[in-house]
């Protein structure tokens, strides 16, 4: 026996424990509130595009319409940053709905980030109110 096979069975068990990591990640957990990135970000970019027929689709009042109409018209270059990057990143649930507070990564506004109340979840989730300090009328 060599003395190259202790060696050997050490680096093939790190790597079986670092593929393992990978693969399961014991660690990763699923935020709650991803489930209501997909229908922020389509309302924002609704917005950007001005599209008040898809707003209106996506909204359960007129509130967050005129919100966004006014939001895209005032700062539109900001409100598309955010229609690419916003990410729900936490919030509170009663019953169907829920409070979400939208994040970013990009310094556009991060001091001011812009809260949806959803009606439903996942692809049945309608905006009831939408705000932001940043996106308010000059």
């Amino acid at each position: 026996m060599n003395g190259r096979t202790p060696l050997y069975l050490t680096l093939l068990g790190v790597a079986l424990l670092v593929a393992g990591l990978v693969i399961f990640q014991p660690y990763s957990v699923v935020s709650p509130w991803s489930v209501y990135t997909k229908p922020a970000q389509r309302f924002l970019q609704a917005a950007v595009r001005r599209d008040s027929l898809a707003l209106t689709r996506q909204s359960a009042s007129t509130a967050p319409v005129v919100w966004a109409l006014t939001a895209a018209r005032t700062h539109p270059d900001s409100l598309a940053v955010w229609a690419r990057n916003a990410r729900a990143s936490s919030g509170g649930r009663w019953g169907d709905t829920a409070d979400v507070l939208l994040s970013t990564s990009t310094e556009v506004c991060d001091e001011h980030p812009i809260w949806i109340r959803f009606v439903g979840s996942g692809d049945n989730a309608r905006v009831l109110r939408a705000s932001s300090a940043c996106f308010e009328p000059r």
